[in-house]
């Protein structure tokens, strides 16, 4: 009985809580979302003290206007509510995006602490004279609070918004990712498949990090256990093909996991998105579709399309021959971008320019080679 390697699905490059101790990548996963919970519940209850400061405030401002604590605090209530949703939907995005609103509160915190001084001077100029002692202070202290909320709140929008170019404005801080290599290469099931990958990591072509799905190794590891023998023999391919990297390369498996009923090229998808990187595949509509939501997607098969030999059997090409070749007969040319033509029964042209009938190419290391004979009309 066949079983695939399990060092397969292992990788000697990936932080180790992430690759080879799922337990406790799970219990720091059930540790960060109790502090989450945790952070949530003091946040819902600082936001009710401040309900019952902020109805305390306001009341006798007016005379005759009152209220009540426990409007104060449904009003805080339904704010909190509103914030924590917003949270955790923005927590998702981008980690520069995050780290655009972390530097636009520390803004909107240091512009508020210079303002707040002058809020306490206009308020106490023009509240009423019978507004004194704590009630003044309380209100002061609100409008202090509602001040730090504005600027911090247009603080974030300012730089979430331009944040593209606060180098100009604030030296040394850049959220663009310029530096190519900083954008990882997230590999699809296909691309282990076709194992084309290989080759252009070894030649040099991708100098990304790499980073490999936990769902994508499931799914190869489901491929090569199928009961058809095809499949099983590709899915094994894959896996021989991921092994071999992982000797040459730093792989990162990525513990990512499937939404409920979610397509693994969605995943693929929203995972390049959360990461700033790109899918790398060899399936046509994935391409398309990421391509279409503004995912960065490199084809395999479009790299191999565009790296074709630029001439093709039975093309016609004018070539000067400047000299003679190694095999009698044999003439030599080059075209204007250095690629050597080699022309057979030409030996008598040397010096001329000829058109030359195209009937193989090569490809090496070295560069481009073309071999052709003279074409009807030169003979």
């Amino acid at each position: 009985m066949d079983e695939a390697p399990a060092e397969m699905v292992e990788s000697p490059g990936a932080p180790a809580p992430a690759v080879r101790n799922p337990h406790r990548a799970l219990s720091a996963s059930v540790s960060d979302r109790l502090t989450l919970y945790v952070a949530r519940a003091l946040f819902f209850l600082a936001a009710v003290g401040l309900g019952i400061q902020g109805a305390r405030a306001f009341s006798g401002l007016v005379p005759g206007f009152e209220i009540a604590a426990i409007d104060g605090i449904l009003v805080a209530g339904i704010a909190a509510i509103i914030l924590i949703i917003f949270e955790m939907v923005f927590v998702r995005g981008p980690v520069r995006t995050i780290a655009g609103v972390m530097v636009g509160l520390m803004m909107g915190l240091v512009l508020a602490l210079i303002f707040q001084p002058l809020v306490t001077v206009i308020t106490k100029a023009v509240v009423a004279p019978e507004v004194k002692g704590e009630q003044l202070e309380a209100l002061v202290a609100f409008l202090n609070l509602m001040t730090t909320c504005i600027f911090c709140y247009f603080g974030v929008t300012l730089v979430v918004t331009t944040k593209d170019e606060l180098k100009f404005i604030i030296p040394y801080v850049e959220f663009r990712k310029e530096i190519k290599g900083h954008l990882p290469l997230i590999l699809d099931t296909s691309t282990f498949i076709d194992g084309r990958i290989q080759g252009l990591l070894s030649a040099g072509v991708f100098d990304q990090r790499l980073e490999v799905p936990r769902f994508v190794l499931d799914e190869l590891q489901r491929v090569a256990d199928s009961a058809e023998r095809s499949l099983r023999e590709r899915g094994r391919r894959g896996l021989d093909v991921l092994k071999e990297i992982e000797k040459h390369h730093m792989v990162n498996i990525v513990d990512f996991s499937l939404e409920p009923g979610e397509e693994v090229d969605f995943a693929l998808l929203r995972l390049a998105v959360l990461h700033e990187g790109k899918v790398v595949t060899t399936d046509h509509n994935l391409t398309k579709r990421g391509r279409v939501q503004g995912v960065q997607v490199v084809n395999i098969n479009d790299l191999a399309t565009a790296m074709k030999p630029a001439f093709v059997p039975g093309e016609v090409v004018r070539v000067r021959l400047q000299r003679l070749g190694d095999d009698p007969g044999q003439a030599v040319g080059f075209l204007r971008d250095g690629t050597m033509v080699v022309v057979e029964e030409a030996a008598a042209n040397v010096g001329h320019e000829v058109s030359v009938q195209v009937t193989s190419a090569l490809q090496t290391s070295a560069g481009k080679m073309i071999f052709g004979k003279l074409a009807k009309a030169e003979k």
